[in-house]
Protein backbone atom coordinates (compact mmCIF):
# COMPACT_ATOMS: atom_id res chain seq x y z
CA UNK A 1 0.00 0.00 0.00
CA UNK A 2 1.43 3.40 -0.94
CA UNK A 3 1.68 6.05 1.79
CA UNK A 4 0.58 9.50 0.64
CA UNK A 5 1.86 12.79 2.00
CA UNK A 6 -1.39 13.31 3.84
CA UNK A 7 -1.04 9.91 5.54
CA UNK A 8 2.55 10.54 6.64
CA UNK A 9 3.14 11.06 10.33
CA UNK A 10 3.89 14.73 11.09
CA UNK A 11 7.52 15.46 11.88
CA UNK A 12 8.23 16.11 15.53
CA UNK A 13 10.99 17.42 17.82
CA UNK A 14 11.54 15.23 20.91
CA UNK A 15 7.99 14.03 20.34
CA UNK A 16 6.74 17.62 20.27
CA UNK A 17 5.33 19.67 17.36
CA UNK A 18 8.12 20.90 15.09
CA UNK A 19 7.09 24.51 15.76
CA UNK A 20 8.47 24.15 19.26
CA UNK A 21 12.01 24.25 17.81
CA UNK A 22 11.27 27.67 16.39
CA UNK A 23 9.70 29.10 19.54
CA UNK A 24 12.27 27.39 21.80
CA UNK A 25 15.11 28.99 19.82
CA UNK A 26 13.42 32.38 19.68
CA UNK A 27 12.75 32.41 23.42
CA UNK A 28 16.29 31.22 24.23
CA UNK A 29 17.88 34.01 22.15
CA UNK A 30 15.50 36.67 23.49
CA UNK A 31 16.09 35.66 27.10
CA UNK A 32 19.84 35.56 26.42
CA UNK A 33 19.58 39.13 25.16
CA UNK A 34 17.44 40.32 28.06
CA UNK A 35 19.39 38.74 30.91
CA UNK A 36 22.75 39.53 29.32
CA UNK A 37 21.84 43.20 29.11
CA UNK A 38 20.36 43.15 32.62
CA UNK A 39 23.49 41.53 34.11
CA UNK A 40 25.68 44.55 33.30
CA UNK A 41 23.10 47.35 33.21
CA UNK A 42 23.28 48.47 36.85
CA UNK A 43 27.10 48.55 36.69
CA UNK A 44 26.97 50.59 33.48
CA UNK A 45 24.57 53.07 35.08
CA UNK A 46 26.72 53.84 38.13
CA UNK A 47 30.25 53.18 36.84
CA UNK A 48 32.34 56.27 36.19
CA UNK A 49 32.35 57.97 32.79
CA UNK A 50 36.10 57.28 32.58
CA UNK A 51 35.36 53.55 32.95
CA UNK A 52 32.70 53.67 30.21
CA UNK A 53 29.64 54.08 32.44
CA UNK A 54 27.15 56.89 32.94
CA UNK A 55 28.40 57.93 36.38
CA UNK A 56 24.94 58.03 38.01
CA UNK A 57 24.65 57.85 41.80
CA UNK A 58 24.36 54.22 42.90
CA UNK A 59 20.89 54.79 44.35
CA UNK A 60 19.60 56.28 41.10
CA UNK A 61 21.05 53.34 39.17
CA UNK A 62 19.18 50.84 41.38
CA UNK A 63 15.97 52.89 41.14
CA UNK A 64 16.22 52.79 37.32
CA UNK A 65 16.80 49.03 37.40
CA UNK A 66 13.68 48.52 39.51
CA UNK A 67 11.58 50.83 37.33
CA UNK A 68 12.80 49.03 34.22
CA UNK A 69 11.75 45.64 35.60
CA UNK A 70 8.39 46.98 36.75
CA UNK A 71 7.57 48.52 33.36
CA UNK A 72 8.58 45.34 31.50
CA UNK A 73 5.89 43.38 33.34
CA UNK A 74 3.26 46.12 33.05
CA UNK A 75 3.73 46.37 29.28
CA UNK A 76 3.29 42.60 29.01
CA UNK A 77 -0.37 43.23 29.77
CA UNK A 78 -0.58 45.76 26.93
CA UNK A 79 1.30 43.36 24.63
CA UNK A 80 -1.23 40.62 25.33
CA UNK A 81 -4.13 42.99 24.61
CA UNK A 82 -2.59 44.16 21.32
CA UNK A 83 -2.12 40.56 20.21
CA UNK A 84 -5.72 39.68 21.08
CA UNK A 85 -7.31 42.74 19.48
CA UNK A 86 -4.97 44.12 16.79
CA UNK A 87 -1.84 42.24 15.75
CA UNK A 88 -2.17 38.55 16.53
CA UNK A 89 0.57 36.66 18.41
CA UNK A 90 2.84 36.02 15.40
CA UNK A 91 3.16 39.67 14.36
CA UNK A 92 3.38 40.79 17.99
CA UNK A 93 6.46 38.61 18.47
CA UNK A 94 8.01 39.81 15.22
CA UNK A 95 7.47 43.51 15.97
CA UNK A 96 8.49 43.01 19.60
CA UNK A 97 11.72 41.25 18.63
CA UNK A 98 12.67 43.96 16.14
CA UNK A 99 11.97 46.64 18.77
CA UNK A 100 14.11 44.81 21.34
CA UNK A 101 16.97 44.49 18.84
CA UNK A 102 16.76 48.22 18.12
CA UNK A 103 16.91 48.93 21.86
CA UNK A 104 20.05 46.83 22.28
CA UNK A 105 21.69 48.59 19.32
CA UNK A 106 20.96 51.99 20.88
CA UNK A 107 22.42 50.75 24.18
CA UNK A 108 25.55 49.79 22.27
CA UNK A 109 26.07 53.40 21.16
CA UNK A 110 27.65 56.09 23.39
CA UNK A 111 24.54 58.30 23.56
CA UNK A 112 24.56 59.20 27.25
CA UNK A 113 21.63 59.05 29.67
CA UNK A 114 19.04 60.19 27.11
CA UNK A 115 20.05 57.47 24.66
CA UNK A 116 20.04 54.88 27.45
CA UNK A 117 16.49 55.82 28.46
CA UNK A 118 15.35 55.60 24.84
CA UNK A 119 17.00 52.17 24.55
CA UNK A 120 15.38 50.91 27.74
CA UNK A 121 12.02 52.23 26.52
CA UNK A 122 12.39 50.26 23.29
CA UNK A 123 13.32 47.10 25.19
CA UNK A 124 10.37 47.56 27.56
CA UNK A 125 7.91 47.93 24.67
CA UNK A 126 9.44 45.09 22.66
CA UNK A 127 9.54 42.67 25.60
CA UNK A 128 5.94 43.53 26.44
CA UNK A 129 4.94 42.51 22.93
CA UNK A 130 7.08 39.38 22.75
CA UNK A 131 7.08 37.82 26.21
CA UNK A 132 3.40 36.91 26.74
CA UNK A 133 2.82 35.89 23.13
CA UNK A 134 5.53 33.23 22.90
CA UNK A 135 3.62 31.27 25.55
CA UNK A 136 0.37 31.87 23.66
CA UNK A 137 1.85 30.44 20.45
CA UNK A 138 3.31 27.44 22.25
CA UNK A 139 -0.19 26.69 23.55
CA UNK A 140 -1.60 26.97 20.01
CA UNK A 141 0.73 24.21 18.80
CA UNK A 142 -1.40 21.65 20.67
CA UNK A 143 -4.96 20.49 20.24
CA UNK A 144 -7.26 20.53 23.26
CA UNK A 145 -6.41 17.62 25.54
CA UNK A 146 -3.02 16.94 23.90
CA UNK A 147 -0.97 15.23 26.67
CA UNK A 148 2.27 16.73 25.27
CA UNK A 149 1.30 20.30 26.22
CA UNK A 150 2.83 20.33 29.73
CA UNK A 151 6.10 18.86 28.49
CA UNK A 152 6.19 21.50 25.75
CA UNK A 153 5.94 24.31 28.31
CA UNK A 154 8.64 22.63 30.42
CA UNK A 155 10.96 22.73 27.40
CA UNK A 156 10.10 26.41 26.90
CA UNK A 157 10.94 27.11 30.57
CA UNK A 158 14.21 25.25 30.06
CA UNK A 159 15.07 27.52 27.13
CA UNK A 160 14.49 30.58 29.32
CA UNK A 161 16.91 29.36 31.95
CA UNK A 162 19.57 28.20 29.50
CA UNK A 163 19.50 31.67 27.96
CA UNK A 164 19.55 33.30 31.38
CA UNK A 165 22.48 31.12 32.52
CA UNK A 166 24.85 31.62 29.60
CA UNK A 167 24.14 35.29 28.88
CA UNK A 168 25.71 36.86 32.00
CA UNK A 169 28.81 34.70 31.49
CA UNK A 170 29.31 35.75 27.88
CA UNK A 171 28.07 39.35 28.00
CA UNK A 172 29.79 39.99 31.35
CA UNK A 173 33.10 38.62 30.03
CA UNK A 174 32.93 40.75 26.88
CA UNK A 175 31.93 43.90 28.81
CA UNK A 176 34.73 43.32 31.31
CA UNK A 177 37.34 43.23 28.55
CA UNK A 178 35.96 45.40 25.76
CA UNK A 179 33.65 47.84 27.52
CA UNK A 180 29.95 48.11 28.27
CA UNK A 181 28.83 49.22 24.82
CA UNK A 182 30.44 46.23 23.12
CA UNK A 183 28.81 44.03 25.76
CA UNK A 184 25.40 45.51 24.94
CA UNK A 185 25.88 44.75 21.25
CA UNK A 186 26.15 40.99 21.96
CA UNK A 187 22.45 40.84 22.96
CA UNK A 188 21.62 42.85 19.82
CA UNK A 189 23.29 40.19 17.68
CA UNK A 190 21.51 37.34 19.48
CA UNK A 191 18.16 39.08 19.14
CA UNK A 192 18.86 39.38 15.42
CA UNK A 193 19.57 35.64 15.33
CA UNK A 194 16.27 35.02 17.14
CA UNK A 195 14.34 37.00 14.51
CA UNK A 196 16.12 35.22 11.66
CA UNK A 197 15.21 31.83 13.14
CA UNK A 198 11.65 32.92 13.84
CA UNK A 199 10.96 34.20 10.32
CA UNK A 200 13.11 31.64 8.49
CA UNK A 201 11.43 28.62 10.06
CA UNK A 202 7.91 30.02 10.32
CA UNK A 203 6.60 28.66 7.01
CA UNK A 204 7.77 25.12 7.77
CA UNK A 205 7.02 25.02 11.51
CA UNK A 206 4.40 27.67 12.32
CA UNK A 207 2.08 27.58 9.33
CA UNK A 208 -1.15 29.24 10.41
CA UNK A 209 -0.14 29.39 14.09
CA UNK A 210 -0.58 32.76 15.78
CA UNK A 211 -1.81 34.52 12.64
CA UNK A 212 -5.39 35.03 13.83
CA UNK A 213 -6.51 38.05 15.85
CA UNK A 214 -8.74 36.55 18.55
CA UNK A 215 -11.08 39.54 19.06
CA UNK A 216 -10.53 42.09 16.27
CA UNK A 217 -11.51 45.65 17.08
CA UNK A 218 -14.65 46.93 15.43
CA UNK A 219 -14.44 50.15 13.42
CA UNK A 220 -15.90 52.16 16.31
CA UNK A 221 -13.53 50.52 18.78
CA UNK A 222 -10.59 51.17 16.48
CA UNK A 223 -11.31 54.90 16.46
CA UNK A 224 -11.77 55.02 20.22
CA UNK A 225 -8.58 53.09 20.94
CA UNK A 226 -6.62 55.12 18.39
CA UNK A 227 -7.52 58.23 20.37
CA UNK A 228 -6.67 56.53 23.68
CA UNK A 229 -3.38 55.27 22.24
CA UNK A 230 -2.45 58.71 20.92
CA UNK A 231 -3.15 60.33 24.28
CA UNK A 232 -1.16 57.61 26.02
CA UNK A 233 1.78 58.06 23.66
CA UNK A 234 1.81 61.81 24.26
CA UNK A 235 1.71 61.17 28.01
CA UNK A 236 4.62 58.72 27.84
CA UNK A 237 6.74 61.08 25.72
CA UNK A 238 5.93 63.95 28.06
CA UNK A 239 6.91 61.82 31.03
CA UNK A 240 10.17 60.89 29.33
CA UNK A 241 10.98 64.54 28.67
CA UNK A 242 10.10 65.42 32.28
CA UNK A 243 12.32 62.68 33.72
CA UNK A 244 15.31 63.55 31.56
CA UNK A 245 14.79 67.28 32.09
CA UNK A 246 14.32 67.15 35.86
CA UNK A 247 17.05 64.63 36.52
CA UNK A 248 16.90 63.06 39.98
CA UNK A 249 13.71 64.93 40.93
CA UNK A 250 11.89 63.57 37.87
CA UNK A 251 13.18 60.08 38.58
CA UNK A 252 11.84 60.30 42.13
CA UNK A 253 8.38 61.33 40.91
CA UNK A 254 8.34 58.40 38.50
CA UNK A 255 9.52 55.87 41.10
CA UNK A 256 7.05 57.14 43.69
CA UNK A 257 4.19 56.83 41.18
CA UNK A 258 4.92 53.31 39.93
CA UNK A 259 3.58 51.34 42.94
CA UNK A 260 0.44 53.50 42.96
CA UNK A 261 -0.17 52.74 39.29
CA UNK A 262 0.28 49.00 39.88
CA UNK A 263 -2.01 49.01 42.93
CA UNK A 264 -4.66 51.01 41.05
CA UNK A 265 -4.65 48.51 38.16
CA UNK A 266 -4.76 45.51 40.50
CA UNK A 267 -7.60 46.94 42.60
CA UNK A 268 -9.56 47.88 39.49
CA UNK A 269 -9.24 44.32 38.16
CA UNK A 270 -10.29 42.74 41.47
CA UNK A 271 -13.31 45.05 41.73
CA UNK A 272 -14.25 44.37 38.10
CA UNK A 273 -14.10 40.61 38.67
CA UNK A 274 -16.09 40.67 41.90
CA UNK A 275 -18.82 42.90 40.43
CA UNK A 276 -19.22 40.88 37.22
CA UNK A 277 -22.84 39.66 37.25
CA UNK A 278 -21.91 36.69 35.06
CA UNK A 279 -19.94 35.06 37.87
CA UNK A 280 -21.32 32.48 40.27
CA UNK A 281 -20.79 32.79 44.02
CA UNK A 282 -18.09 30.11 44.06
CA UNK A 283 -16.17 32.01 41.37
CA UNK A 284 -16.24 35.20 43.45
CA UNK A 285 -15.10 33.20 46.45
CA UNK A 286 -12.11 31.91 44.50
CA UNK A 287 -11.16 35.44 43.45
CA UNK A 288 -11.26 36.49 47.12
CA UNK A 289 -8.96 33.55 47.92
CA UNK A 290 -6.52 34.78 45.28
CA UNK A 291 -6.03 38.24 46.84
CA UNK A 292 -3.66 37.06 49.66
CA UNK A 293 -1.72 34.99 47.13
CA UNK A 294 -1.31 38.10 44.97
CA UNK A 295 0.15 39.92 47.99
CA UNK A 296 2.47 36.97 48.68
CA UNK A 297 3.68 37.05 45.08
CA UNK A 298 4.36 40.77 45.36
CA UNK A 299 6.44 40.21 48.52
CA UNK A 300 8.46 37.48 46.84
CA UNK A 301 9.18 39.39 43.65
CA UNK A 302 10.29 42.40 45.69
CA UNK A 303 12.93 40.14 47.27
CA UNK A 304 13.92 38.10 44.25
CA UNK A 305 14.35 40.99 41.82
CA UNK A 306 16.94 42.63 44.07
CA UNK A 307 19.44 40.15 42.68
CA UNK A 308 19.92 42.64 39.85
CA UNK A 309 20.16 45.76 42.04
CA UNK A 310 21.15 45.77 45.73
CA UNK A 311 22.69 42.27 45.66
CA UNK A 312 24.52 43.11 42.43
CA UNK A 313 25.92 46.21 44.14
CA UNK A 314 27.37 44.36 47.14
CA UNK A 315 28.83 41.73 44.80
CA UNK A 316 30.66 44.50 42.96
CA UNK A 317 31.85 46.32 46.09
CA UNK A 318 32.22 43.80 48.93
CA UNK A 319 32.51 40.24 47.60
CA UNK A 320 35.91 38.65 47.00
CA UNK A 321 35.90 37.92 43.26
CA UNK A 322 39.56 37.01 42.75
CA UNK A 323 40.12 33.28 43.08
CA UNK A 324 43.48 31.74 42.25
CA UNK A 325 44.55 34.86 40.37
CA UNK A 326 41.41 34.88 38.21
CA UNK A 327 39.08 37.86 38.49
CA UNK A 328 35.44 36.74 38.30
CA UNK A 329 33.26 39.40 36.64
CA UNK A 330 30.58 40.55 39.08
CA UNK A 331 27.96 39.96 36.36
CA UNK A 332 28.68 36.21 36.40
CA UNK A 333 26.87 35.86 39.72
CA UNK A 334 23.61 36.55 37.85
CA UNK A 335 23.98 33.03 36.41
CA UNK A 336 23.56 31.42 39.84
CA UNK A 337 19.75 31.69 39.80
CA UNK A 338 19.12 30.09 36.39
CA UNK A 339 21.75 27.39 37.06
CA UNK A 340 20.03 26.52 40.34
CA UNK A 341 16.69 26.36 38.52
CA UNK A 342 18.12 24.03 35.85
CA UNK A 343 19.61 21.74 38.51
CA UNK A 344 16.77 21.80 41.04
CA UNK A 345 13.69 21.82 38.80
CA UNK A 346 13.91 18.06 38.05
CA UNK A 347 14.36 17.40 41.78
CA UNK A 348 11.16 19.25 42.66
CA UNK A 349 9.29 17.68 39.74
CA UNK A 350 10.32 14.20 40.93
CA UNK A 351 9.40 15.06 44.52
CA UNK A 352 5.89 16.26 43.66
CA UNK A 353 5.38 13.24 41.40
CA UNK A 354 6.39 10.84 44.15
CA UNK A 355 4.25 12.55 46.78
CA UNK A 356 1.24 12.69 44.45
CA UNK A 357 -1.88 13.62 46.41
CA UNK A 358 0.22 13.78 49.61
CA UNK A 359 2.17 16.85 48.44
CA UNK A 360 1.64 20.15 50.29
CA UNK A 361 -1.24 22.40 49.23
CA UNK A 362 -0.46 25.30 46.88
CA UNK A 363 -0.96 27.78 49.74
CA UNK A 364 1.57 25.88 51.86
CA UNK A 365 4.10 25.85 49.03
CA UNK A 366 3.77 29.61 48.54
CA UNK A 367 4.06 30.31 52.27
CA UNK A 368 7.11 28.08 52.68
CA UNK A 369 8.66 29.57 49.54
CA UNK A 370 8.43 33.05 51.08
CA UNK A 371 10.05 31.85 54.31
CA UNK A 372 12.93 30.17 52.46
CA UNK A 373 13.50 33.31 50.37
CA UNK A 374 13.60 35.24 53.65
CA UNK A 375 16.40 32.93 54.83
CA UNK A 376 18.39 33.97 51.75
CA UNK A 377 18.31 37.58 52.92
CA UNK A 378 19.28 36.51 56.44
CA UNK A 379 22.30 34.69 55.02
CA UNK A 380 23.27 37.85 53.12
CA UNK A 381 23.17 39.79 56.39
CA UNK A 382 25.31 37.41 58.47
CA UNK A 383 28.79 38.45 57.22
CA UNK A 384 27.94 42.11 57.79
CA UNK A 385 26.63 41.38 61.28
CA UNK A 386 29.91 39.56 61.98
CA UNK A 387 31.84 42.65 60.90
CA UNK A 388 33.44 41.22 57.75
CA UNK A 389 34.80 43.89 55.41
CA UNK A 390 35.36 41.42 52.56
CA UNK A 391 32.80 38.72 51.93
CA UNK A 392 33.36 35.23 50.57
CA UNK A 393 31.33 34.52 47.42
CA UNK A 394 29.98 31.46 49.24
CA UNK A 395 27.65 33.71 51.26
CA UNK A 396 26.16 35.29 48.15
CA UNK A 397 25.83 32.03 46.24
CA UNK A 398 24.16 30.37 49.24
CA UNK A 399 21.73 33.29 49.56
CA UNK A 400 20.87 33.26 45.85
CA UNK A 401 20.31 29.48 45.91
CA UNK A 402 17.91 29.86 48.86
CA UNK A 403 16.03 32.59 47.00
CA UNK A 404 15.85 30.26 44.00
CA UNK A 405 14.47 27.40 46.12
CA UNK A 406 11.81 29.82 47.30
CA UNK A 407 11.14 30.71 43.66
CA UNK A 408 10.73 27.07 42.65
CA UNK A 409 8.16 26.60 45.41
CA UNK A 410 6.31 29.86 44.79
CA UNK A 411 6.49 30.98 41.16
CA UNK A 412 5.22 27.85 39.31
CA UNK A 413 2.62 27.34 42.04
CA UNK A 414 1.50 30.97 41.71
CA UNK A 415 0.99 30.57 37.99
CA UNK A 416 -0.94 27.34 38.51
CA UNK A 417 -3.28 28.73 41.17
CA UNK A 418 -3.88 31.85 39.08
CA UNK A 419 -5.18 29.54 36.39
CA UNK A 420 -7.11 27.32 38.81
CA UNK A 421 -8.86 30.16 40.65
CA UNK A 422 -9.75 32.14 37.54
CA UNK A 423 -13.24 32.21 36.05
CA UNK A 424 -13.12 31.06 32.42
CA UNK A 425 -14.30 34.45 31.15
CA UNK A 426 -11.44 36.26 32.92
CA UNK A 427 -8.53 33.84 32.52
CA UNK A 428 -6.23 36.18 30.58
CA UNK A 429 -7.03 39.11 32.89
CA UNK A 430 -6.32 36.99 35.96
CA UNK A 431 -2.98 35.96 34.46
CA UNK A 432 -2.29 39.68 34.01
CA UNK A 433 -2.60 40.04 37.79
CA UNK A 434 0.40 37.75 38.25
CA UNK A 435 2.43 40.05 35.99
CA UNK A 436 1.22 43.01 38.04
CA UNK A 437 2.41 41.32 41.25
CA UNK A 438 5.92 41.28 39.78
CA UNK A 439 5.60 44.86 38.54
CA UNK A 440 4.36 46.01 41.95
CA UNK A 441 7.19 44.22 43.77
CA UNK A 442 9.78 45.98 41.63
CA UNK A 443 7.88 49.26 41.90
CA UNK A 444 8.13 48.99 45.69
CA UNK A 445 11.86 48.35 45.30
CA UNK A 446 12.20 51.57 43.30
CA UNK A 447 11.07 53.45 46.43
CA UNK A 448 12.67 51.42 49.21
CA UNK A 449 16.06 51.12 47.53
CA UNK A 450 16.64 54.77 48.44
CA UNK A 451 17.01 53.56 52.04
CA UNK A 452 19.73 51.08 51.05
CA UNK A 453 23.09 51.91 52.64
CA UNK A 454 25.99 50.03 50.97
CA UNK A 455 28.11 50.63 54.09
CA UNK A 456 25.67 48.65 56.27
CA UNK A 457 23.22 46.72 54.06
CA UNK A 458 22.28 44.21 56.75
CA UNK A 459 19.48 46.39 58.16
CA UNK A 460 17.90 46.70 54.70
CA UNK A 461 18.17 42.97 53.99
CA UNK A 462 16.82 42.00 57.40
CA UNK A 463 13.87 44.39 57.05
CA UNK A 464 12.93 42.82 53.71
CA UNK A 465 13.45 39.35 55.16
CA UNK A 466 11.18 40.19 58.09
CA UNK A 467 8.37 41.27 55.74
CA UNK A 468 8.70 38.04 53.74
CA UNK A 469 8.78 35.96 56.94
CA UNK A 470 5.66 37.68 58.28
CA UNK A 471 3.82 37.24 54.97
CA UNK A 472 4.79 33.56 54.81
CA UNK A 473 3.72 32.84 58.39
CA UNK A 474 0.40 34.68 57.97
CA UNK A 475 -0.30 32.73 54.78
CA UNK A 476 0.38 29.42 56.55
CA UNK A 477 -1.83 30.48 59.46
CA UNK A 478 -4.84 31.17 57.20
CA UNK A 479 -4.25 28.39 54.67
CA UNK A 480 -7.31 26.37 55.77
CA UNK A 481 -9.53 29.43 55.38
CA UNK A 482 -8.09 30.08 51.91
CA UNK A 483 -8.61 26.44 50.90
CA UNK A 484 -12.26 26.83 51.94
CA UNK A 485 -12.60 30.04 49.93
CA UNK A 486 -10.98 28.28 46.98
CA UNK A 487 -14.00 25.98 46.69
CA UNK A 488 -12.02 22.94 45.62
CA UNK A 489 -9.50 24.80 43.45
CA UNK A 490 -6.74 24.97 46.11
Amino acid sequence: MTTTASDAKPRTFLGQPLGLINLFSTELCERFSFYGMKAILVYFLYDSVAAGGLGLPETDAMVLMSLFGSLVYLTSIVGGWLADRVLGPYRSILIGGATIAAGHVVLGLPLGLGGTLVALGLIIVGTGLLKPNVSVMVGQLYAAGDPRRQAGFQLLYLSINFGAFFSPLIVGWVADRSGYHVGFLIPAVLMGVALAIYVGLSRQTLSGVGRTVAQPLTRAESLRWAIIGSVGLVAVVSLFVAVTGQGEAGLKVLSDSMPLVCVAIAVALFVYFLRDVRLESHERSRIAAYAPLFVAGTCFFALSEQQGSTIALIIDQDVITTIGGFEIPASWFQSVNPLAIIVLSPVFAALWTRLGHRQPSPVTKIGVGLIIACLGFVVLSVPYLLGFTSISPVWVVAAMVLITVGELLLAPTGLAVTNQLSPVVHLSKMMALWFIANALGQGINAITVRAFDPASPESYFLAYGAVALAAGLILLAVRRHLVTLGRGAL
